[in-house]
């Protein structure tokens, strides 16, 4: 069982979790107790953001320069742009080129490729996104904090 302790939390987790502690030490097994810090990934709140955004920014391509690209085209093109690429060689293997997964970003780094994606848009083509205001909040400063993770 994974447990994230937060500032809100951690007063009323603590005797829980030192009670399950407790009683796995009694059974008599041993047990690893590890902390780290909690990078939370992307949300859900995120993830539909750029997505509209990606169809938003491949309609406006279609419109004004004539270029029929998806939204996933669109966003292999953003992301590299913003995180470049990296070359892979395994062996005697042709080299293949991958980008950076933005599901592996965490909820701060993703608010902040939004941020970016949003002023490039702007400054680059003259394209103002789009910003549902509760989706646009969500996405950028939050859905709250977690406290228990399984």
């Amino acid at each position: 069982m994974k447990k994230v302790l937060t500032i809100r939390n951690y007063v009323n987790t603590m005797p829980a979790l030192g009670a399950m502690i407790r009683q796995v030490v009694e059974s008599g097994k041993d047990v690893i107790v590890e902390f780290k810090e909690h990078k939370a990934k992307r949300s859900t709140a995120q993830n539909r953001l750029m997505w509209m955004w990606n169809q938003v920014i491949a309609d406006h391509l279609r419109e004004y320069l004539g270029q029929e690209n998806s939204s996933q085209d669109v966003h292999e093109v953003l992301v590299r742009k913003k995180f470049g690429v990296r070359v892979l060689e395994v062996g005697a293997e042709e080299p293949i080129i991958v980008r950076k997964r933005t599901r592996k970003l965490t909820t701060k780094e993703f608010s902040e490729y939004l941020e970016w994606l949003d002023m490039y848009c702007a400054e680059y083509l003259q394209l103002i996104l789009p910003r549902p205001e509760e989706l646009y909040m969500l996405a950028i400063y939050g859905e709250g904090e977690s406290c228990v993770l399984n």
